[in-house]
C-alpha cells in the first residue's frame, strides 16, 4: 500500500497518464499525422487533491483478478481518505491502459468513490484473448465486478464510468447482471459494428477502425511503462509482448474481419444491440451527432432499454463532450450520486431525454485541453422514445426540395459518379469544404424556399431516392445543411449506402429509419434503365432550421466526415435521380418542436458544425412549414 501525495506520486501518475492521453479514448496515435488523439483524454494535470498528509491522502493499490478460466485481469485502484473505510466504487473496464492506471476514472476520487481501472483480456497487461467486445469481454467484466465488491475497501455499491471503449463495455458487462452493479453511463458508444461504424450504409470505413486498431501496441507499451514506474511490475511488459503477437491472428486481428463486406458472421457476434435488452438497472448515455471516431448512431441501443431506467444526452459535437461539457459532467454526477452513493436528490424524477442545442466552444480549458463548451439551449422531452412527425420534402426539377409531390411525366437530374465531394469535420483540418468548379457536376442540390416558421427536428432520417445509373453499382452520400440569411450554408448530417446494398430488413425499418439487410443474399446490381428504390440512413441529429433560413439536401460521392474515409466503388456512372409522380425521389426526416435559442448560432464557434459560403442560389417563394 502507498498513499499518494501531489508533491510526489500523483504528479509522477498524473505526468505517464498525460503522456497516454496524447495517444489515448478509442485508438492510437491520430489521423494523417495531425496528432489528434482518438482516446479519451486523462487529464494533464491531477485532480484537485486533500491535504497531502496518510488520513487523506490518495491511496493507490493494484493487482490481478484470476478468471475461472485461468486468466489475469490487471486492476489499478484509487482509494480516498487515506482508503481508511469502505467506498461506492465506480469502473473504468477498457482495452487501454486503465488496468495500470484509470483514465477518466481518476477524475471521480475526489467525489468519495473507489476508482478500479480494468483491462479486458488479452489487452494492456491482462492476459487471455482480445474479443475487442463480445459476451465473453462482459463475463469477464462481471467477474471482476462482483469479486471488487466483496473487497474491504468496497461498500458492494458500484457503478461504472467512461465513454467510447469504456462505454460500450459497460453494457456487454450490464447485460450479465453482476451482483452489486447498480448504475452505468454507457456513452459514445458502438452497439453494431458493421452498421454504426466498420461499413456505414455498406460501404466499408478504410479510415478510423484500421487507425484505431493500429494504435494498440504503442498504447499497450505503455500501459506496462505505467505498471513499471508506478508498482514495479516487470510481468506486465511480457504479457503486452504477448497480447501484441496474438491480436496478429487473423480472428482476433480487427482488419482481418473487416474484410467480410457482409452483415454477418462475427459483427452479429459482436453486436451489443442483441444483449443490451436483458439490462435492467438505471443507465446514462451520451451520444454526439457529429461524433468523428463512432459516429451517433450506437445501434440504436436505447430502444432496447426500459425507458423508465434510461436516460440520454444527446449534443452536436464530437467524441470528448463528457469532459468539455459541465452540463454533462454535472447531470453524471448526480445520476450516479443517486444510484450508487444513494443519495436522496431526486435525479428519478429528472427528465430523461435532454438535448444539449449547438454547443459552443467557450474560452475556458476542460480537463483534456480542449475547450470547454455550453450549450445555448436545452430541450427536455419526458423519455425515449421521443415522439415526432415525419415530414417528407420532395425532390422537384431545378434543384427544389418542397412539400409537393413533383407532377412532371418524365423529369430527373443527372450527376458524374465519382467526384470529389468536400470533407467535413476532418480533425486535422476543421471546417467544410467548398466544391471546387471541377468537381460541381459531381453534385445534385434541392433547397427550399426560405421557411416561413422555425422548423425543429429530432433523431434519423430517410432519403428516399429512385435511382438509375449507367453503372451496375453506385455509392452515394446525402449531406443535410441549413442555408441561412446570412450567406452561409451550415453542416448539419450525412448518410451512405451502396446502391447494390440497397436491401431492407423490412422487419427492422420504418418511414424514418431504412435498416439495412446487407447481408450477400440480398446483395443486387441496379437494375438498368428503370428508376430503383434507394433508402439512405441519415444518421441521427438535432437541428432547428430558423426562419429564414432553407434546408438543403446534397447528393454526391462518399467523402471523408470526421475520421471515416469511404472505400467507394471506383466505378464512373452517371446517375440519374427521377422526380417523376410515380417514382419522386424525396427525404423525410422528424419534426419535433422544442425549445431553442432564438438567433442563429455562431458559425465560428459551434462544434462540428462548420459553416461555408453559400454559393447556390435559393428558390424564390414560401418554404414548407410544419407537418400537421
Amino acid at each position: 500500500m502507498r498513499i499518494s501525495t501531489p508533491p510526489l506520486r500523483w504528479r509522477v501518475a498524473a505526468s505517464l497518464l498525460a503522456t497516454v492521453a496524447a495517444l489515448a479514448a478509442c485508438g492510437g496515435s491520430g489521423s494523417s499525422g495531425s496528432g489528434f488523439a482518438f482516446f479519451p483524454p486523462a487529464a494533464e494535470t491531477p485532480p484537485a487533491q486533500p491535504p497531502a498528509t496518510p488520513e487523506t491522502g490518495v491511496v493507490r493499490k493494484w493487482g490481478y483478478i484470476t478468471l475461472p478460466d485461468g486468466n489475469r485481469m490487471r486492476y489499478s485502484l484509487l482509494l480516498p481518505n487515506g482508503g481508511k473505510g469502505s467506498f461506492p466504487l465506480l469502473v473504468e473496464y477498457d482495452g487501454y491502459s486503465s488496468g495500470s492506471a484509470p483514465n477518466i476514472g481518476q477524475l471521480w476520487v475526489t467525489e468519495g468513490y473507489a476508482v478500479m481501472g480494468l483491462n479486458v483480456p488479452g489487452t494492456g497487461c491482462s492476459t487471455g484473448e482480445d474479443q475487442v467486445f463480445d459476451a465473453s469481454t462482459g463475463a469477464a467484466g462481471a467477474f471482476a465486478l462482483e469479486w471488487a465488491g466483496k473487497q474491504p475497501w468496497s461498500n458492494g455499491r458500484i457503478g461504472m464510468v467512461g465513454y467510447s471503449y469504456s462505454g460500450y463495455n459497460q453494457l456487454w458487462v450490464a447485460a450479465h447482471r453482476p451482483k452489486g452493479l447498480l448504475a452505468i453511463t454507457p456513452s459514445k458508444n458502438v452497439t453494431d459494428p458493421y452498421r454504426d461504424v466498420g461499413y456505414p450504409g455498406g460501404i466499408k470505413n478504410i479510415g478510423f477502425p484500421s487507425q484505431w486498431w493500429g494504435g494498440f501496441p504503442a498504447t499497450w507499451n505503455r500501459a506496462a511503462a505505467l505498471a513499471a514506474k508506478l508498482d514495479g511490475d516487470t510481468e506486465c511488459a511480457k504479457t503486452v509482448a504477448d497480447n501484441i503477437e496474438k491480436i496478429k491472428r487473423p480472428d482476433l486481428d480487427l482488419t482481418k474481419w473487416l474484410e467480410n463486406p457482409y452483415a454477418d458472421g462475427l459483427y452479429v457476434k459482436r453486436s451489443a444491440f442483441y444483449e443490451t435488452g436483458k439490462i435492467n438497472i438505471p443507465a446514462l448515455g451520451t451520444q454526439s451527432w457529429q461524433d468523428e471516431q463512432i459516429g451517433p448512431r450506437s445501434g440504436y441501443y436505447e430502444d432496447t432499454m426500459e425507458p423508465g431506467k434510461m436516460w440520454l444526452i444527446s449534443s452536436n459535437g464530437d467524441h470528448h463532450t463528457n469532459v468539455t461539457s459541465d452540463y454533462i459532467d454535472g447531470t453524471l454526477k448526480r445520476f450516479l450520486a443517486h444510484f450508487v452513493k444513494g443519495e436522496d436528490n431526486g435525479f428519478e424524477k429528472e427528465p430523461h431525454v435532454r438535448l444539449l442545442q449547438e454547443m459552443q466552444q467557450t474560452d475556458q480549458k476542460a480537463v483534456n485541453g480542449a475547450a470547454k463548451l455550453k450549450q445555448t439551449a436545452v430541450a427536455e422531452f419526458d423519455r425515449l422514445p421521443v415522439k415526432v412527425k415525419p415530414l417528407r420534402l420532395w425532390m422537384q426539377p431545378g434543384g427544389v426540395l418542397g412539400d409537393a409531390k413533383p407532377t412532371a411525366g418524365a423529369a430527373s437530374s443527372d450527376y458524374r459518379y465519382p467526384a470529389k465531394s468536400p470533407v467535413v469535420n476532418n480533425p486535422a483540418a476543421e471546417g467544410w469544404q467548398a466544391v471546387a468548379d471541377a468537381e460541381k457536376d459531381g453534385q445534385l442540390t434541392f433547397t427550399t424556399a426560405a421557411l416561413p416558421e422555425d422548423l425543429g427536428f429530432y433523431g434519423e432520417g430517410s432519403a428516399d431516392l429512385y435511382l438509375s445509373a449507367t453503372a451496375d453499382n453506385t455509392d452515394l452520400q446525402v449531406t443535410v445543411s441549413e442555408v441561412r440569411p446570412d450567406g452561409k450554408e451550415m453542416f448539419v448530417q450525412r448518410g451512405w449506402l451502396r446502391a447494390s446494398k440497397r436491401a431492407l430488413d423490412d422487419s427492422r425499418s420504418t418511414e424514418l429509419r431504412p435498416f439495412g439487410d446487407f447481408t450477400q443474399p440480398k446483395e443486387a446490381a441496379l437494375l438498368s434503365g428503370q428508376p430503383n428504390l434507394v433508402r439512405i440512413e441519415i444518421q441521427k441529429f438535432a437541428h432547428v432550421f430558423r426562419a429564414g433560413s432553407s434546408i438543403r439536401v446534397t447528393v454526391d460521392s462518399p467523402s471523408q466526415t470526421g475520421f471515416w474515409l469511404f472505400g467507394n466503388d471506383k466505378t464512373p456512372s452517371t446517375n440519374t435521380l427521377w422526380h417523376q409522380a410515380a417514382n419522386a425521389s424525396s427525404i423525410v426526416l422528424g419534426y419535433v418542436p422544442y425549445p431553442h435559442a432564438a438567433a442563429l448560432p455562431d458559425c465560428g464557434k459551434t462544434l462540428r458544425q462548420p459553416c461555408r459560403t453559400n454559393v447556390v442560389t435559393v428558390p424564390a417563394g414560401t418554404g414548407p412549414r410544419a407537418p400537421t
